[in-house]
């Protein structure tokens, strides 16, 4: 699982106060496990303007093209901000330049990668323990290259994302949950090469994402 997805507003720690542009982005590898290689991004906006959606398209070499759509319900901040991050692992990259292209406040706006696609993470070996309906501890090994770590709790029966928590460090409690006795979960750490664990997350040149996970069953 985690092949693909979005992670948009979140628990965040800390802030980054220097000016910053409009318009940031990055492109890079997802490394999924199991020699599965993708791609992953993190975009950052600081539009005055607050629209119900943005869209942003991307090129690159090979014919590469995509559409990302942003939409304020989930990709806003209370600053005005936003932001978000996405995998798929079924999109690889080729080496080269990728443009990300965008209108804000009656501008377009243009960002351009240099993507070096021999480089990406390791995936973190990740451990639970102490589960009950109420929570659990997660801790995982560090990366190498990696800034921060989005950790998802996942319903195994549903798919849905229970919790979640964007940190700096190697571990992290989740607590004051009611999961299903007896329910089967996943948890799901993605070690980034950006500072996910800023508001906004810090956009590195390149932006690597590598998913290492663990399951785990509530006693009854």
């Amino acid at each position: 699982m985690g092949l693909f997805g979005i992670a948009v507003l979140g628990l965040l720690v800390g802030c980054s106060s220097a000016p910053q542009p409009k318009f940031q982005a990055s492109i890079g590898t997802y490394n999924a496990g199991a020699g599965v290689v993708g791609r992953a991004y993190l975009l950052v906006l600081r539009p005055q303007q607050q629209p119900e959606s943005i869209t942003v398209e991307v090129s690159g070499p090979g014919g590469y093209s995509e559409t990302l759509v942003l939409q304020s319900a989930q990709s806003r901040s209370t600053s005005g901000v936003w932001w978000q991050v996405g995998w798929d692992g079924a999109r690889s990259l080729q080496s080269g330049r990728y443009t990300f292209t965008t209108t804000l406040d009656g501008k377009t706006e243009q960002v351009e990668v240099d993507v070096d696609a021999s480089l990406f993470l390791t995936p973190p070996s990740v451990t639970a323990t102490n589960p009950s309906t109420q929570g659990v501890a997660v801790s995982w090994t560090g990366v190498a290259g990696a800034q921060a770590y989005l950790v998802r709790l996942v319903d195994q029966n549903t798919n849905a994302v229970v919790a979640r928590s964007m940190v700096s460090s190697l571990g992290v409690t989740f607590s004051n949950l009611s999961l299903s006795p007896g329910g089967s979960y996943r948890v799901e750490v993605y070690a980034a090469s950006g500072n996910l664990a800023f508001e906004p997350p810090l956009v590195p040149s390149q932006f690597n994402l590598a998913l290492g996970q663990t399951t785990f069953n509530v006693g009854p």
